[in-house]
């Protein structure tokens, strides 16, 4: 099959597909494609919100710098023994 022979069957099943849609949206003025149906275009309050933001314990806190601590003597050991 030619580049133009599959060209052409692309379009035209491009435009069998976009006679369905359009029959199936047909009596349904409500509908937003969804291409068009944004964050930015919400009026829901709760979507439009920002994100809470993750806080950690101090307990956590610690446990993390004791390990980063460790790491850091542990290279720093074996580099001096070099």
């Amino acid at each position: 099959m030619s580049i133009r022979g599959a060209v052409a069957e692309l379009n035209k099943e491009i435009e069998r597909l976009t006679k369905m849609r359009d029959a199936l949206l047909e009596g349904w003025p409500e509908m937003i494609p969804v291409h068009t149906a944004t964050a930015a275009n919400s009026t829901d309050p709760k979507k439009s919100a920002p994100a809470k933001k993750r806080t950690m314990s101090p307990a956590v806190r610690k446990r993390i710098s004791d390990a980063a601590k460790a790491r850091w003597a542990a290279k720093k050991k074996s580099s001096s023994a070099k």
